[in-house]
């Protein structure tokens, strides 16, 4: 039996992948979760956005789940720090450079939206045409440092 990890989402990674389409794959792979504040800024504060529909979709179809959280915090990634310290996640997801930095402070493991590309293509999950057109279509909401470093696994991973 495989393993499957289970993510903690914050809203920048969750809102980049339903625009860049990789959600849904995401979602089917790995178990995702997202606390309350997060689905608050994404579905409920979305405006009817296309990824605010999306996600709410999601939820109806149950490839997102929600955790608990804490009613006090102003921010998703304040959130996502508290429910990950449960103990229950294998990595948070995010985009955000503020809080990355404040993952790496505290020695937490954390994925980005295009790592999550590499990972897809590495179990098998996505193939690697798309994945270097998913990257593609990421690549106007990530670094270019990003966009690069997993161009260069991707290219790698073509040539093995």
């Amino acid at each position: 039996m495989q393993y499957i990890m289970r993510l903690l989402m914050d809203s920048d990674c969750l809102i980049k992948l339903a625009k860049s389409s990789l959600k849904e794959v995401v979602c089917q792979s790995f178990t995702v979760v997202i606390p309350p504040r997060v689905r608050k800024e994404v579905v409920d504060e979305g405006g009817g956005r296309p990824d605010a529909e999306i996600v709410r979709e999601n939820f109806q179809r149950k490839l997102l789940s929600q955790s608990a959280g804490e009613r006090s915090v102003s921010r998703g990634e304040e959130e996502v720090f508290s429910v990950f310290q449960s103990g229950h996640y294998d990595a948070i997801c995010s985009d955000d450079r503020k809080f990355i930095k404040r993952l790496r402070l505290f020695h937490l493991p954390y994925l980005t939206p295009a790592v999550l590309i590499a990972a897809l293509v590495k179990n098998g999950k996505l193939a690697l045409g798309e994945a270097l057109d998913k990257l593609d279509s990421l690549a106007p909401m990530i670094s270019d440092e990003e966009y690069g470093v997993v161009k260069l696994f991707l290219d790698g991973w073509r040539n093995q």
